[in-house]
């Protein structure tokens, strides 16, 4: 295979992957991203976790085309890396191994974070408007306000202050969440300007350094064991790709739950940083909200793993086989 056409059929099986997974494990990333929101303060309500069907699908349009550029990134990138760390000592086709592998997907990490932080920054005021909208359709407290209320201290009067028109566009989104990815891409501009796409960077930068650095060395550390010299079949890549994810959730959770709270459009209100975040969580709410969400996310990046990894070497493989057919 040339090398345009391998970094085609990575793209593609890339990006195959990415669709699907994120599609099929969604609902799992909502429920994880809906706990986090959830401030455990006095007062407030319990996570509800039942919702109209659809609502568990709101922000996945923006999660998919971030995936996509994501995933099709993080390919591409770590192969790369892993060309450019291996010790040119060795045969060209030895396997990456111990600190070079370690370093081609902390590599890949801070790649592939650079690209998808506005697209989560959208997925999260897209699930906690949609969280929003099911609170009022069951008649439900809406958490965020009574968070506020317990917040608010009492004072002799309470003047009616001017408000100014970005305080005025906020309360209209308010009154009318936005659930699609257009408006929501309006809400945000709007309400928070630019900046809004980008909050939580830092620890999106961490997490998915995390995430790349211990699903990538897991992944071909096992690969290296079972198939050192050929492909894997997808059965034996869904398995390695789901244990990889798992041993991801176990690492990186709390700066997940501290991602989500510094995303949320109610950010401002609440934390000045994201060590301020964490701080406040751990004091306010207890050590262990810092692991809020592990077990939906635990499914999700398992399933979502296990499928990218099976679907991109079975799409992989079907490439190689139509172009020594003469297909491509």
């Amino acid at each position: 295979m040339t090398g345009e056409n391998e970094l085609m059929s990575q793209i593609a099986a890339g990006s195959a992957a990415a669709i699907f997974q994120t599609s099929a494990t969604y609902p799992f990333e909502f429920l994880k991203t809906g706990m986090q929101l959830r401030r455990a303060l006095p007062a407030a309500p319990v996570f509800n976790m039942m919702h109209p069907i659809k609502l568990y699908f709101a922000g996945c349009s923006a999660l998919n085309v971030g995936a996509v550029v994501k995933t099709s990134s993080r390919f591409v990138t770590f192969e790369k890396a892993c060309r450019l760390m291996r010790d040119p000592s060795l045969p060209s086709n030895a396997a990456l191994s111990g600190p070079r592998l370690l370093a081609a997907g902390t590599i890949t990490g801070f790649m592939e974070s650079m690209w998808i932080i506005p697209f989560e920054n959208i997925k999260v005021t897209m699930i906690e408007n949609a969280l929003t909208v099911s609170s009022r359709l069951s008649g439900e407290p809406e958490a965020q306000k009574v968070a506020n209320k317990a917040n608010t201290r009492a004072t002799f009067h309470n003047p009616k202050p001017k408000l100014s028109q970005a305080e005025l566009t906020f309360m209209h989104y308010e009154k009318h969440p936005s659930v699609h990815f257009f408006p929501a891409l309006k809400e945000i501009y709007s309400t928070r300007g630019l900046r809004g796409f980008f909050q939580g960077a830092m620890p999106t930068i961490f997490r998915q350094i995390g995430n790349s650095t211990v699903r990538f060395t897991t992944y071909t550390t096992l690969k290296n064991f079972i198939s050192p010299s050929k492909p894997l079949n997808e059965f034996y890549a869904f398995g390695f790709g789901f244990l990889s994810s798992c041993s991801v959730v176990a690492l990186t959770q709390p700066i997940d739950v501290v991602k989500t709270r510094m995303q949320s459009k109610y950010a401002w209100k609440s934390y000045k940083n994201s060590i301020n975040c964490a701080y406040r969580i751990f004091v306010e709410e207890g050590f262990t909200h810092l692991w809020k969400g592990w077990v939906p996310r635990l499914f999700k990046v398992g399933l979502s793993g296990g499928i990218s990894f099976g679907v991109y070497q079975y799409v992989e493989n079907l490439i190689t086989v139509m172009e020594h057919k003469g297909y491509l």
